[in-house]
């Protein structure tokens, strides 16, 4: 049995809800049966090599082998470190799939050093998956993600505004579980009014994201749906120094200039570590010309809608040259009904 995987599988289940933390899952093996599952919940809570050991119970964990999706921890942040923790309970072996490449001093060194047998089984995809992770905590920004709905020309409505619907009722489910698996949505104040989003998630036990509104001018429908539910916190970031509400769920940051790295940062730093920006061409375009976008969700209907562009979903007032345009590298496609769904790394 492969039980790495389960390791792998239990860190995709928490996808979206360890917030500027890698999702992490542990299982622990003893006489070929499995005494302890766990996984890193939320940012702040126990790691899941704890939450395993925890499971097991500690008096039970001899002499066992524990599979974990990334290298145990070696330093104290939180929570005191993972590996420290293998070491105390008598763990004899530890399989893990992915380096953590942001420690001075390993997991693997510590453990070995203590004497436990310590196997690093290299999975790509994983390694891949956390690199974003390494990143966002180098750089303290969020791992961002563009989604797009659109027709084959790139249209994300026709000029009059037109939008509903594009793509077919099942590329819908599918962005539901996108937003269960990110911290926050993004979108502009342009889309509040004209669409009038929910931006929630309509699935079984779902996970409501922050919503995140950018509004340089500060002109907001306050009768738009999400601002009537409080399934979710919002962010309202503006210029406007007049603005204001008296919605309990709702907080307005000020700023000089709403420039997204500024606004990125700022949610980092409230603990938001995955962002998922849904919006019209205006705030997608500035979004997919930074360097600050690590993916990009393109949903393509089979359609063709023509017009003048107004709601071309990537617009720049400039031509810029072809060596100096921002590339993107397809991992993965899929059809969703008669749609195409591409999912595009920046490179």
């Amino acid at each position: 049995m492969n039980y790495l995987n389960y390791a792998i599988q239990l860190a995709h289940m928490v996808e979206g809800q360890t917030g500027t933390n890698p999702p992490v899952g542990a299982v622990i093996v003893k006489h070929g049966r499995i005494i302890g599952m766990g996984a890193h919940l939320k940012k702040g809570d126990k790691h899941a090599e704890i939450q395993a050991i925890d499971m097991a119970g500690a008096d039970h964990v001899k002499d066992a082998t524990m599979y974990v999706s990334l290298e145990p921890c070696s330093h104290y942040g939180k929570t005191p470190p993972c590996a420290k923790r293998i070491i105390d309970v008598g763990i004899k072996k530890v399989v893990y799939a992915a380096k953590d490449v942001t420690l001075p001093s390993t997991g693997h060194e510590m453990m070995a050093e203590a004497g436990v047998d310590v196997e690093y089984r290299q999975d790509t995809q994983m390694e891949q998956h956390y690199q974003n992770f390494f990143d966002s905590k180098a750089s303290e920004f969020p791992i961002v993600t563009v989604k797009v709905s659109a027709s084959l020309d790139g249209k994300q409505a026709t000029d009059e505004a037109e939008s509903k619907w594009i793509t077919t009722p099942a590329v819908k489910q599918d962005v539901f579980q996108l937003r269960h698996t990110h911290d926050a949505i993004l979108t502009g104040s342009g889309t509040i009014n004209h669409d009038n989003p929910s931006l929630t998630v309509r699935m079984e036990e779902g996970s409501h994201p922050t919503r995140v509104i950018l509004s340089k001018s500060g002109n907001l429908n306050w009768d738009a749906q999400l601002f009537s539910d409080e399934q979710a916190p919002i962010y309202i970031y503006t210029e406007n120094q007049h603005l204001n509400t008296e919605l309990d769920n709702v907080q307005i940051i000020y700023l000089e200039h709403c420039q997204i790295d500024t606004i990125l940062k700022d949610l980092y730093q409230k603990g938001l570590g995955r962002v998922l920006v849904e919006a019209g061409p205006n705030v997608t375009s500035q979004f997919l010309s930074s360097s600050l976008v690590s993916n990009f969700i393109l949903y393509l209907a089979p359609k063709v809608i023509g017009g003048q562009g107004q709601f071309q979903y990537y617009q720049t007032p400039y031509v810029e040259k072809l060596d100096r345009i921002p590339q993107f590298e397809i991992v993965h496609s899929e059809m969703i009904d008669t749609d195409i769904k591409l999912v595009l790394k920046r490179k």
